[in-house]
């Protein structure tokens, strides 16, 4: 039987982005006790005290983002990033840890026991250069770029399914072709960061290891089952990864504060089933890194549905609900996908 072992910072709740802020403490709070509440031989739970340090943050942030981070630890009140990111005197030791958990998930993951890390700050907006969307430094992007470094893995997949393109994760991998971006998000034309569009698949060696799919309003997991199955799948088992590190972004969920997809509790079952098939059939470990998600009373129902697959157990419905629509615009997507990517995949 598979398991998953859930790692939270010890820091993770004494962060903070200001009051009323969607990404609060209460996010790790409720999911936190949903995970002790079902703790069996499936489901495991720790806090981790251990931090990153500076050279394992340099591997792809700048000198200058990681010392602009470090020196909030001896501010007093907010410091603000920009209109929605902000830090507080807890936020560069909570971050470090985030990383560390991130470092260690891609290290110690196998393929019957992934890591989650059930942390804050989130990552995937941190660009190379700066803080951003809520994020601090790229858990994802340093975690997998140290096992690069140090021959852990030759190629890793990155599957971002937040509702929100992870620009920062996007363009720092972009001229790598040692890992593989793929994000489902809501459309740059009505949803934050502003890009992410389908013809933004790299730069130099890393073109076409960047995959942007756009998704119009309200689209649900039959236009991720369409993502699926003509876009992701045939990349992914072409690229062969070593490993799948997933942006697990719970704000696709259709009554999100502050989102405007429309996937639904049993869709992130679905999104959990076709991640474990495909691991399963590539044979490969894989770990789950938390990045939005801000309907804090359904946080728990979602995280059980997207864990279910993983550990073998069957709480939600895993299939499409066949009353709903593959959108016109996400057809539209595939196939400007397909016209972008030809010359780099089979499609």
């Amino acid at each position: 039987m598979n398991s998953i072992r859930f790692i939270s910072n010890a820091l993770a709740k004494k962060h903070s982005n200001g009051k009323f802020h969607p990404e609060s403490p209460q996010r790790i709070e409720i999911m936190e006790k949903w995970v002790t509440s079902h703790l069996d031989d499936s489901i495991s739970f720790e806090i981790s005290h251990e931090m990153a340090n500076k050279d394992e943050i340099l591997s792809v942030h700048t000198e200058d983002h990681y010392n602009l981070i470090e020196k909030t630890k001896n501010y007093e009140g907010h410091f603000y990033f920009d209109a929605d990111t902000a830090a507080n005197s807890y936020s560069y030791e909570a971050a470090m840890q985030a990383v560390q958990i991130g470092i260690q998930a891609v290290s110690e993951s196998t393929m019957d026991t992934s890591v989650f890390c059930l942390v804050r700050p989130p990552g995937h907006h941190a660009t190379q250069h700066s803080p951003q969307g809520f994020c601090i430094f790229n858990n994802i992007a340093v975690g997998s770029q140290i096992a690069l470094n140090k021959k852990k893995y030759s190629r890793i997949a990155i599957l971002d399914f937040d509702h929100h393109f992870g620009n920062g994760t996007a363009y720092i991998t972009e001229s790598n072709p040692d890992i593989l971006y793929i994000s489902t998000h809501a459309d740059p034309r009505i949803s934050y960061p502003g890009c992410g569009f389908s013809d933004e698949i790299g730069l130099g060696e890393g073109r076409g290891f960047n995959v942007p799919l756009p998704l119009g309003y309200r689209a649900s997991e039959a236009d991720l089952k369409l993502c699926f199955e003509s876009i992701i799948n045939p990349i992914i088992y072409q690229f062969k990864p070593d490993f799948l590190a997933i942006s697990a972004g719970f704000d696709a969920y259709e009554r999100d504060p502050i989102g405007v997809l429309g996937v639904t509790v049993n869709g992130f079952g679905y999104i959990g089933k076709i991640i474990k098939e495909i691991t399963d059939n590539l044979k490969i470990p894989y770990a789950h890194f938390l990045e939005g998600g801000y309907n804090i009373n359904l946080l728990p129902e979602l995280l059980s549905a997207y864990v279910s697959p993983f550990i073998g157990k069957s709480e939600v419905i895993m299939k499409i609900d066949p009353s709903l629509q593959v959108k016109e615009e996400t057809k539209s997507t595939v196939q400007s996908s397909k016209n972008v990517l030809k010359d780099y995949w089979s499609l």
